[in-house]
């Protein structure tokens, strides 16, 4: 199966959109949220606010040329970090190392300061990170409480390109 990248480019955006929907409730079986009176998890959502900031990145994940899911980068420019701010890969594509293979992608196209974070109540996604970035680094990264305290966070420093 050959894994790719590709940069979301505007006419993108509706698809987007609705991925971030499947994303919202694929979560809520462990956040717990529940959908609004239009029967959506994510209210007001609209992908173009990160399109329009030169400080977030937006990727489609493709497998054998299919949507398969998505990922948002941001730049923190004050602490210097390359933010992992959302991933997402539609069950269909799990547990097949698809994940695996997009975070290395993903990983690969910014050298410097990583951060990756999760939720205190999302346990799978923390021991796919952890799994994650301790192969891509040699287990040389560092785990801290996100700033919000609201889960684990690991850093490490990319300098691959």
């Amino acid at each position: 199966m050959e894994v790719t990248i590709v940069k979301i480019e505007e006419n993108g955006l509706g698809s987007l959109n609705n991925l971030v929907e499947l994303a919202a409730y694929d979560l809520s079986e462990l956040s717990g949220n529940d959908i609004n009176e239009n029967g959506l998890f994510v209210t007001n959502f609209d992908s173009r606010n990160w399109y329009e900031d030169d400080n977030f990145h937006l990727y489609f994940i493709r497998v054998d040329g299919t949507l398969a899911g998505f990922v948002i980068i941001r730049m923190i420019l004050e602490e210097n970090i390359v933010y992992l701010n959302h991933f997402f890969i539609l069950r269909k594509f799990r547990r097949q190392n698809i994940g695996k293979k997009a975070a290395t992608e993903v990983f690969n196209l910014f050298a410097g300061n990583w951060r990756v974070s999760q939720f205190d109540w999302n346990i799978p996604a923390q021991i796919f990170w952890r799994k994650i970035i301790n192969e891509y680094t040699n287990d040389n990264f560092t785990e801290i409480r996100r700033k919000d305290n609201k889960g684990p966070s690991q850093e490490f420093i990319n300098s691959i390109l």
